[in-house]
């Protein structure tokens, strides 16, 4: 029996650095680049699950795993070619402990990511899923959330192929009971409980988010520490206080994304902010409070945009990057670096049909999102400007905004991969 469930991207258009405190929101989209987790459960063998992410090399990895009274044991078994994937072996740990299954029958996983997660060569002929041909820690990550999508998705592969009975991703209980857990073994794979926005795009898809409050996986004991299942159990079943307001971008416009191909250290520059922020609080303080204030001005644009208000969207869109320069500059962090301020101000004055770009999330080179007139003609014009900036650094990805998180997929989709993917 093969299980295939895939988890989508995000882009974090509105509310950086403010969604690590729950008295204020962001603005999440799903993306349309997935990954996808197919799973084959054998009927005759325990106590061994093989993962697999044919796109890299090496990357697989083996884990033997038993039940004991405090949870799952997880242990990887030696192979001098592959590394440690710790999302991976958390995920199994925590979702088998939250079954509290007295027998492990085992399976083979396979774990696929949509090109526009990793920056291509351009030599390769694409496929659905290029084979990159290096390390997975080798590979440029184009920062759409790829770590909370295989959490998500692998989380709801496991509670698929493992749970007594069938289970419908389409129930609110139930995605709530897959966002609660997928967001628990993120923050332990991750070493810490971070917002939690790329986990609740993974699972919900598009929305506004309030965070929930830390100390629900802060209290949590240590993975197979006395009273870690039954802890695990009680905070994945609870309602937790958080906020998803379900949106989706209008008729008529899309995002697209940019990959820069540079990278920032996310952790680094959060920090920073944080520690300027608790320095300066009052003026900290009004920032957030604006920067809130023009982030709900342009869900509120959004919510009822027509073509009278693309003016007023441009406009919210230069008083958000007005205000998270501001706060860069306070914190001494280059949340929208020159760099990226020319190229966005470039995009938007020069390409018709273009509403205004930011950089997403925490900001910093990782990527661009713009926000454009739903046509060929704009999307065509936007692909040919970024094909000519910088000497063609910054490269305009396929995916765009989704509204759906979390599905089941059908397995014959991925037949036709069988042999360059090593699909069983």
């Amino acid at each position: 029996m093969s299980i295939a469930v895939s988890a989508p991207g995000k882009v974090l258009l509105a509310g950086g650095y403010l969604v690590l405190d729950k008295n204020y929101s962001g603005l999440v989209f799903g993306l349309s680049a997935r990954i996808h987790t197919i799973s084959t459960i054998s009927v005759s063998e325990t106590g061994t699950i093989l993962v697999r992410s044919p796109q890299f090399a090496t990357a697989t990895w083996t884990y033997t795993v038993s039940s004991s009274e405090n949870g799952v044991t997880v242990e990887q078994v030696p192979d001098k070619g592959s590394s440690k994937n710790t999302f991976v072996e958390t995920t199994i740990r925590y979702v088998l402990s939250y079954l509290s299954l007295s027998k492990i029958v085992s399976s083979e996983i396979t774990i696929l990511a949509d090109n526009d997660y990793y920056s291509q060569p351009t030599s390769t002929t694409p496929l659905r899923f290029n084979n990159l041909n290096v390390p997975l820690s080798s590979a440029h990550k184009t920062g759409l959330g790829s770590s909370a999508a295989l959490v998500t998705s692998l989380t709801s592969c496991l509670l698929q192929a493992y749970s007594p009975a069938p289970l419908q991703l389409s129930g609110s209980s139930y995605l709530t009971k897959i966002h609660n857990l997928s967001q628990a073994a993120h923050c332990a794979a991750q070493g810490k409980v971070g917002s939690g926005f790329d986990v609740a795009a993974a699972v919900f898809g598009s929305c506004v988010y309030r965070r929930f409050s830390p100390s629900i996986l802060q209290a949590l004991p240590e993975a197979n520490a006395p009273g870690f299942r039954q802890q695990l159990r009680e905070a994945v079943d609870k309602s937790w206080d958080m906020g998803i307001e379900k949106t989706k971008i209008p008729k008529g416009v899309r995002v697209i994304m940019g990959d820069v191909d540079c990278g920032s250290s996310t952790p680094g520059m959060v920090k920073k902010v944080l520690a300027w922020r608790e320095g300066e609080k009052e003026a900290a303080r009004k920032q957030w409070d604006e920067l809130e204030r023009v982030n709900r001005g342009l869900i509120d644009l959004l919510a009822e945009l027509s073509e009278g208000s693309h003016d007023a969207v441009r406009q919210q869109i230069l008083d958000i990057r007005k205000n998270i320069r501001a706060m860069g500059e306070a914190a001494d962090v280059p949340i929208e670096p020159e760099e990226q301020t020319k190229l966005l101000d470039a995009v938007s004055a020069g390409v018709p049909g273009v509403l205004g770009g930011v950089v997403p999330g925490a900001g910093g080179y990782d990527a661009v999102a713009f926000i454009v007139k739903d046509n060929e003609e704009t999307v065509t014009a936007l692909k040919e400007f970024l094909a000519k900036w910088d000497d063609g650094k910054v490269k305009a990805l396929e995916t765009r905004e989704e509204q759906e998180g979390v599905r089941m997929e059908q397995t014959v989709q991925y037949e036709g991969f069988g042999n360059y993917l090593k699909l069983t």
